[in-house]
């Protein structure tokens, strides 16, 4: 397998983009951000139109090459197309894509 770019190499299968690698106190830190499709409204199950917010998620990972990693991924949060899910926004809160 060849492998061309470091988004293939550590995130094969998901669609992100890389912004900024740094070693920060011995630690591989990744800031990536999410470019794919929006996710379905857990209520009305249509697609999000409009980008209501972005916010950061952080995760940490399994060394990579004998250094520990961390991932900041900033992630987009949408609005339903329908209006009668814009209700529902508190009980579906943590919903993201």
């Amino acid at each position: 397998m060849q492998v061309n770019t470091l988004e293939a190499l550590l995130f094969s299968g998901v669609q992100l983009r890389v912004g900024r690698l740094a070693f920060v106190d011995g630690n591989l830190m990744i800031d990536a951000a999410a470019c794919g499709p929006p996710g379905r409204c857990p209520q009305c199950d249509h697609l999000g139109v409009r980008v209501h917010s972005r916010y950061w998620r952080h995760i940490a990972d399994l060394p990579l090459g004998g250094q520990k990693m961390a991932v900041r991924l900033r992630v987009r949060r949408f609005f339903s197309a329908i209006r009668a899910s814009a209700d529902v926004g508190h009980s579906w809160s943590r919903w993201r894509a």
